[in-house]
């Protein structure tokens, strides 16, 4: 994948975005953040998987990796882990190819990070280590848990829409929409604000929501309570994971 975008920037090398991709991963984790990339000049988009085989969505879409991480470029800019079900997430957190992949990407990479609970996935690779890091509102305290094995630090009283930890060149993101925002300021820091402006201005992403609802510091109690409790098995499901690997 590529773009054709105007540069505002004299800066041509190619930049390799390289996002891994799983069964039960969430699109929007993955596909909004590729919008702004492929918006964004002389970055070239790789959507990696263990096989060339579809990979079926938390949506129950199917969607194509466009390489095997075999095929991983050798200098990779940023590598972005997207979230998912809960299915998706215990399964990756425990498969030696994902572990491996992104253990030796992260060490080469420029950028590292995750959006969402792509979070735990990254820390079971050892991707998050000492790091300052957030994920989806309702399971920070299941990611905070990973504090004395990986020296994870969590805020599980804030939702910010993305942390970045500067010092590592580690990266994170809250939930699935905050994708666009994250791949927003990483091109902005890699690149320059003016490209990050205009990748901004070519999707159009003013967001006016018609209600202030996006997290728990926002929403009505009574709707936090409602979503918390219809949350509660995949809670109980990252969690399991969480202390299996603990564990381990």
């Amino acid at each position: 994948m590529t773009n054709s975008v105007i540069s505002t920037t004299t800066d041509n090398t190619t930049k390799n975005v390289v996002f891994v991709l799983y069964d039960y991963v969430t699109l929007v984790d993955f596909t909004g953040a590729t919008e702004v990339f492929n918006n964004v000049p002389n970055f070239v988009l790789h959507w990696l998987a263990p096989t060339m085989d579809p990979i079926t969505t938390s949506e129950n879409m199917q969607v194509l990796p466009t390489g095997t991480f075999d095929d991983a470029p050798d200098e990779i800019e940023i590598l972005f882990v997207p979230g998912g079900n809960f299915k998706g997430i215990a399964a990756s957190m425990f498969d030696v190819r994902y572990r491996n992949f992104i253990g030796e990407a992260s060490a080469k990479a420029e950028w590292t990070g995750s959006v969402c609970t792509g979070a735990f996935i990254l820390a079971a690779a050892g991707g998050l280590t000492n790091c300052h890091a957030t994920t989806y509102w309702s399971q920070l305290h299941n990611l905070s848990l990973l504090k004395d094995k990986y020296g994870i630090t969590v805020d599980q009283h804030h939702y910010p829409r993305y942390l970045i930890d500067a010092k590592q060149k580690r990266f994170s993101g809250g939930g699935i929409s905050s994708s666009i925002d994250l791949a927003l300021e990483l091109a902005k820091r890699i690149v320059d604000n003016a490209s990050s402006q205009m990748a901004q201005l070519f999707i159009q992403y003013a967001p006016g929501p018609p209600n202030q609802s996006g997290d728990p510091s926002q929403a009505p109690p009574e709707i936090t309570k409602q979503a918390i409790a219809m949350q509660t098995g995949y809670t109980a499901h990252i969690n399991e994971a969480v202390m299996q690997l603990i564990n381990e």
